[in-house]
């Protein structure tokens, strides 16, 4: 693609070289003899006839004063030049680059039914640019690659489509909750709140939401609960903010109740061990990380003891898991979903026992 005159399709751009040239002729002299009249080297007037160089505010000036033409025309020249150019390289990548192919994994529907954009039809070059505007990026491409500050926890093995609606959906949590609050998280703190937290599992979900965000809050966490964006097999995650905050993200994926405190307890095991990186699941470290936290959700949530004599008894009827609930003070799901996936009860036992959570804050 020649730099004098920059096309793609139907856009055209003339690059102000073509004037000076076109001036060159029309005083019958060489490229040397016109930059003597013009006072600048036979270099600079060489690139600006071919579109190497732009024309500077001193050559402008100095144009100017040769050709009777003023200098603010050719600024002006230069650029209607550089944005149009831009104008065309931005066109060549919504219809030719990564971005249409990243487009493409991201199902553009939720952004419509969640009221970031307006439901009508949408062109592919369009579904682009409002992405970009509500991720606040200036290329989908960064959401092309694992985020390794950020703790995940997925319900399967990372592909290029997941990794692209994970980082989307940690961004949309992001920006909820970036300027929440000030407050540093305090480990600490959070830990001595994990019996109060343990206990909302007893409450009505219309009641629990608002009392476990403002612990976690108050403890430096922000709780940010989002619908589960198609294709991303995202339960949670948890980031570190620059002010020392931290995020915790779950999603309405999934989240009977069994899951939903599950996977809370597993993202605050992963905030109590400072741990805020994960990578694509192909390292121990990142495994252990994740069975860490699954370890401690489960002993936080049934004390290993309890379990352990309960399980001995043999008795798993409707109305032994409800006493056992009673007992340690748990939400009977919790103890359900420990037998199911411990494979002592098949999944489709005492589903009643389980509630639907509609977590979005």
């Amino acid at each position: 693609m020649s730099k004098k005159i920059v096309e793609y399709k139907d856009l055209i751009a003339f690059h102000p070289g073509q004037y000076v040239g076109e001036l060159i002729e029309d005083y019958n002299v060489t490229q040397k003899e016109f930059a003597e009249r013009l006072g600048v080297s036979a270099k600079t007037v060489s690139k600006l006839v071919n579109a190497e160089e732009s024309i500077s505010k001193e050559t402008a000036h100095k144009l100017a004063k040769l050709s009777g033409v003023s200098m603010q025309t050719w600024l002006n020249l230069q650029n209607a030049y550089d944005v149009k150019v831009a104008e065309i390289v931005e066109q060549k990548e919504l219809e030719e680059g990564s971005e249409k192919e990243i487009c493409e994994m991201i199902d553009f529907k939720y952004f419509k039914a969640e009221g970031y954009v307006p439901d009508k039809r949408y062109t592919l070059k369009e579904k682009i640019v409002e992405l970009r505007k509500i991720l606040g990026v200036a290329s989908l491409d960064k959401f092309s690659s694992f985020n390794n500050q950020v703790s995940y926890r997925n319900t399967r093995e990372f592909t290029t489509k997941s990794i692209v609606n994970s980082n989307i959906m940690l961004e949309l949590a992001s920006k909820k909750a970036r300027d929440i609050t000030t407050t540093k998280l305090n480990r600490r703190k959070l830990e001595r709140n994990l019996p109060a937290l343990r206990k909302l599992t007893r409450q009505d979900p219309e009641v629990f939401p608002q009392r476990l965000y403002d612990i976690l809050l108050d403890c430096g966490v922000v709780l940010v609960g989002l619908p589960a964006l198609p294709n991303a097999n995202l339960n949670g995650a948890t980031k570190k903010f620059g002010n020392g905050s931290a995020l915790l993200l779950l999603t309405d994926r999934n989240k009977a109740s069994d899951i939903f405190w599950f996977s809370l307890f597993h993202e605050i095991g992963h905030i109590l061990e400072n741990e805020f990186s994960s990578d694509d699941g192909n390292c121990k470290s990142y495994r252990h990380s994740e069975e860490r936290a699954d370890q401690f959700a489960k002993d936080f949530l049934i004390r290993p003891e309890d379990y352990q004599v309960f399980v001995e008894q043999g008795n798993f009827d409707k109305s032994d898991i409800l006493e056992f609930a009673e007992e340690i003070d748990i939400h009977p799901s919790v103890v359900l979903g420990r037998l199911q996936n411990e494979g002592i009860l098949s999944f489709d036992r005492y589903r009643e026992l389980k509630e639907n959570y509609y977590f979005v804050s």
